[in-house]
């Protein structure tokens, strides 16, 4: 059986999984849901995630749901490259940098999206200088990561590069609607920037850009899965 993607675009978790599909060179099919559309609340849809989100991967043992979830699969259907790194210590280097995003920043991420695309800067004008504020400090220690290894996970692209690098991409199309910040000056650090271009070299990056980024339109602006 082929694998089949679940998915729906501007979703920086799909994203991810897709990343992480072409660095595994693995080949899938894929059904791509329309925004705002009742596909996913579709019984036949909901056979295969109860949930009712994206990204879902069909395999030959089943469907997998959670992007996290699916990275790891996939390490365990395809070792190389590893996505989790070889040992115990590489490990656990990657996943502190998916649990700091995942607990810490990535809430911020949604509400940064949600003031910025529903125009409620002043009316939510506390709850957008909170989210800058974590922003500002989890994106400090990135960048201080960044300066010291080509890779958050060490030496070698990981989970942790591919799971930060949708959100960052969400994040910037988010700051791109809010007034100038200190947050919006870290994003043009040049080891920021270096770790982005490694990764949009990668093999078929182009394949996983999600259509209509290139736009304006307020697409998908809470993470899903």
């Amino acid at each position: 059986m082929a694998y089949h993607l679940y998915w729906l675009s501007g979703v920086p978790s799909v994203w991810r999984v897709m990343l992480a599909l072409n660095l595994k060179k693995i080949r899938y099919t894929e059904t791509r849901f329309d925004p705002g559309s009742a596909e996913m609340s579709d019984p036949s849809f909901l056979q295969i995630n109860p949930r009712g989100q994206v990204p879902v991967l069909m395999t030959p043992d089943g469907p997998i749901r959670e992007s996290l979830a699916i990275l790891a699969y996939l390490d365990r259907v395809k070792s190389e490259p590893p996505l989790f790194g070889r040992s115990a210590t590489e490990a656990g280097v990657i996943w502190q940098w998916i649990m700091d995003y995942e607990n810490h920043l990535r809430g911020a991420m949604v509400t940064l999206a949600t003031i910025a695309f529903t125009g409620e800067q002043k009316t939510r004008a506390a709850d957008l200088a909170g989210a800058m504020q974590v922003g500002v400090r989890e994106f400090a220690t990135i960048l201080h990561r960044l300066r010291l290894m080509p890779w958050l996970g060490g030496n070698k692209i990981s989970a942790a590069d591919i799971v930060l690098y949708p959100g960052i991409q969400w994040m910037r199309r988010s700051l791109d609607h809010l007034e100038p910040s200190e947050l919006h000056d870290m994003m043009h650090n040049p080891a920021l920037k270096n770790w982005e271009q490694k990764i949009e070299r990668l093999p078929k990056f182009e394949r996983t850009v999600p259509p209509g980024w290139s736009t304006d339109a307020p697409m998908n602006i809470v993470g899903l899965a």
